[in-house]
């Protein structure tokens, strides 16, 4: 194992509260499509020291956005209501919420970059980890979806710093040299900050070394598979060892980039 620890906040494909469920207005399937299905299922990184997964879904409370109004979706990807007619959250419920699921979910993981901080010295690799669905909406190119999305805040194809985003999460020859090692293990089409160029959890993770004053260095970085590569959005079935074989590669390739930093 090493320093590195991977955060999994959509891993939660299912409304666990009944309660909440009946407010609902979408299907079970569209409530699991909402999710990034898969990425609890991690035992093939045995490179990380911790792993942490979401125990709510992302349309009750979603850990990969800001603590406050946008943390709560009224429409899913597809331009679906999300609840039914009356039945959304109340501004005392999202404060609920908030305090229930999102503020522990970040502070475990700052608790934990600490512990590793005080412990070591050497960097820290922060993997935010998450698929997406062939047909999402924001990929508007009319082409297949990326087979991997690798995202550190900053320009497409390199993860070079930009006027907007001036601050990068990993150094663009980092996110280059990891982009190659996924490819040489898998041997699939990689993309830097396309489509995806880091979320909210991103950017959080590229700021704790200042909030937290940690003496090591602290690297974030995204990583985005396309879901259908395991799960067949036609038939509807589901390849766990395709899952078992990209997972092992990109493992490696994780290693490889820890490696290199």
């Amino acid at each position: 194992m090493y320093p590195i620890i991977i955060s999994a906040p959509h891993a939660q494909s299912k409304i666990t509260d009944k309660n909440i469920r009946k407010r609902l207005k979408l299907s079970d399937y569209e409530i699991w499509k909402c999710s990034d299905p898969f990425t609890g299922n991690l035992k093939e990184f045995s490179s990380a020291c911790y792993i942490q997964k979401a125990k709510v879904h992302r349309l009750v409370c979603d850990l990969n956005r800001p603590p406050n109004d946008k943390a709560f979706h009224e429409y899913d990807f597809f331009g679906r209501k999300v609840f039914k007619q009356g039945l959304h959250f109340s501004e005392k419920e999202k404060a609920e919420l908030l305090e229930k699921y999102w503020f522990p979910y970040h502070r475990k993981l700052e608790e934990k970059i600490i512990e590793l901080d005080q412990k070591i010295k050497k960097p820290i690799l922060l993997i935010d980890y998450h698929n997406t669905s062939g047909d999402h909406p924001l990929n508007q190119r009319h082409e297949y979806m990326p087979g991997i999305v690798i995202s550190n805040l900053g320009m497409r194809e390199t993860g070079k710093k930009t006027a907007l985003h001036p601050r990068i999460s990993i150094a663009a020859n980092q996110i280059q040299f990891f982009k190659k090692a996924i490819n040489d293990e898998l041997g699939i089409r990689i993309e830097i900050n396309e489509i995806y160029a880091g979320g909210y959890n991103t950017a959080w993770g590229s700021q704790l070394k200042e909030k937290l004053k940690l003496k090591n260095h602290l690297h974030t970085i995204q990583i985005e598979y396309n879901l259908d590569f395991i799960a067949n959005p036609i038939s509807k079935k589901t390849d766990k060892k395709a899952l078992k074989i990209m997972q092992t590669a990109l493992n490696k390739a994780i290693i490889k980039l820890y490696k290199n930093l």
